[in-house]
């Protein structure tokens, strides 16, 4: 299978998802995600959600999301990285 395959096949089963980044009630970003444990509502970031600086959220964080039915999925809490990197003077891991 092609990498554009499986690509297909990750929209096809609704498993890229649009994700927002609230500071307070204010959207400050949104980016593309990959679901990696729907139960858990775990996903990888494609991009970059936002201002990575303001945010915290860049390409390959993981990320904790919510799901509401009459508003748009969104970040929660801190995001993790394989290795830590540094954002705005602030080390994030």
């Amino acid at each position: 299978m092609e990498a554009r395959e499986f690509l297909d096949l990750l929209r096809d089963d609704q498993r890229i998802l649009r994700l927002a980044h609230y500071a307070s009630d204010e959207c400050d970003g949104r980016g593309k995600a990959l679901i990696l444990d729907e139960g858990n509502h775990i996903a990888v970031m494609l991009e970059d959600c936002g201002d990575p600086v303001a945010t915290l959220v860049k390409a390959g964080a993981l990320v904790k999301y919510f799901e509401h039915p009459e508003a748009e999925a969104r970040i929660v809490g801190i995001p993790a990285y394989v290795n830590p990197v540094i954002l705005g003077g602030r080390r994030v891991h």
